[in-house]
């Protein structure tokens, strides 16, 4: 990220750098708490995708009249994709932050010892992401995204209403698609 001459850290006393990175870190701290939140926003979703559809196909004498389910299907997709974009652009503005308070960290080491980066939380972050994170959180939407994809698709299948699959499957894949796409942007910011 390139910065203006004059908006350098360097150029600002050790302890308003320090007040800086302290105040930088509480922020990240609550978009990490605000987004992991979200987690129970995306089981809420999947108790309300699975839940009728589930208590219709253990009816065995029900008679389905309307297209609710295909349509709930939908509706629930969309707003699935709409939450997981809303964490795209958290996780854009904690990932602009972490480049911050590298710049901040690089200060503060720069008063230390030389042989020892004392300051080194958000300087590691993109270390341990791709080391750790990335094939963890890969694994979590690679079942995420087969969840929103294939079990509707099953229920939908099951329950009659095959032709709404010509519908949710392409809706599905590019929404997910986009939103993956928009994922591995912001993921590759983190190398800048």
């Amino acid at each position: 990220m390139a910065r203006p001459p004059n908006d350098t850290a360097d150029a600002v006393p050790s302890d308003r750098v320090y007040a800086e990175y302290v105040r930088l870190s509480e922020v990240c701290n609550d978009y990490i708490h605000r987004s992991l939140g979200d987690i129970r926003l995306f089981g809420s979703i999947g108790a309300l995708l699975a839940w009728d559809p589930l208590a219709r196909l253990f009816e065995l004498d029900a008679q389905l009249q309307q297209p609710v389910t295909p349509v709930g299907f939908l509706v629930l997709l969309l707003v699935i994709v709409l939450v997981m974009f809303f964490d795209l652009l958290k996780q854009s503005i904690f990932f602009f932050h972490l480049a911050r308070m590298r710049e901040l960290e690089r200060v503060l080491n720069r008063d230390g010892d030389p042989q020892v980066e004392l300051y080194h939380l958000a300087g590691g972050w993109p270390a341990w992401f791709r080391c750790y994170h990335a094939p963890a959180a890969n694994c979590l939407w690679g079942v995420f995204y087969l969840l929103v994809v294939v079990f509707p698709s099953i229920i939908l299948y099951l329950q009659g209403y095959a032709a709404w699959l010509f519908v949710y499957l392409p809706t599905a894949f590019v929404l997910l698609g986009l939103h993956a796409r928009c994922a591995l942007k912001i993921v590759n910011s983190l190398e800048h």
